[in-house]
This record gives structure tokens, C-alpha cells and sequence, in this order.
């Protein structure tokens, strides 16, 4: 019982924090999927720098390295495509020009 109430606890805090933590979309609806796209590929240059990896052989750590970066950046350009199409919402309408 207690383990489920933990889980059900888990998933209503993570529900939580993004609606009132991570309102980025409030600033414009574009922001999310930019700033989601820079945070990974951040991340991502961070991991190489370090090697964190490094007794991983080296197919195993690129899909390891650039696995999240590329999805999220396939979803984020999808995201503004569907902005874009349907609420005619573009980065450069979220900068004012």
C-alpha cells in the first residue's frame, strides 16, 4: 500500500512541478521546445567534455551521448512546425520582430 501511494505521490509532484514550475510557455509559446532543444544539446557537449563513458565501447557511447539530444530536437522542430501551422506561431513572433 505503501508503495503505491509513493508512486501516486511521485506522479502527482512531477505533475506539479511542470505546470507550475516549468511555465516557460507562459513567456511564449515557443519557448519550450528552444529551450528544451539548447538544454539537451548542452547536456550533451558537458558529457563529452567529461567522459563519462569511457570504458563504454564507442557505437554504444554515441548512441548513449547523442540519443537524447536528437530526439528531442526531431520533437521540438516538430513542435514549432505544429505551432507554426496551426497557431501561426514562429520564434521570430516570440522576439518581436
Amino acid at each position: 500500500m505503501l508503495c503505491l501511494w509513493s508512486i501516486g505521490f511521485a506522479l502527482y509532484g512531477i505533475g506539479l512541478s511542470l505546470v507550475h514550475v516549468f511555465r516557460t510557455a507562459d513567456i511564449h509559446e515557443v519557448v519550450p521546445p528552444v529551450l528544451a532543444g539548447i538544454l539537451v544539446w548542452e547536456m550533451a557537449l558537458l558529457d563529452v567534455a567529461t567522459g563519462p563513458y569511457s570504458q563504454v565501447p564507442a557505437g554504444a557511447r554515441a548512441v548513449f551521448i547523442l540519443g537524447t539530444p536528437v530526439t528531442v530536437t526531431a520533437l521540438s522542430w516538430w513542435e514549432m512546425r505544429r505551432l507554426r501551422h496551426h497557431h501561426e506561431l514562429t520564434v521570430r513572433g516570440a522576439l518581436g520582430r
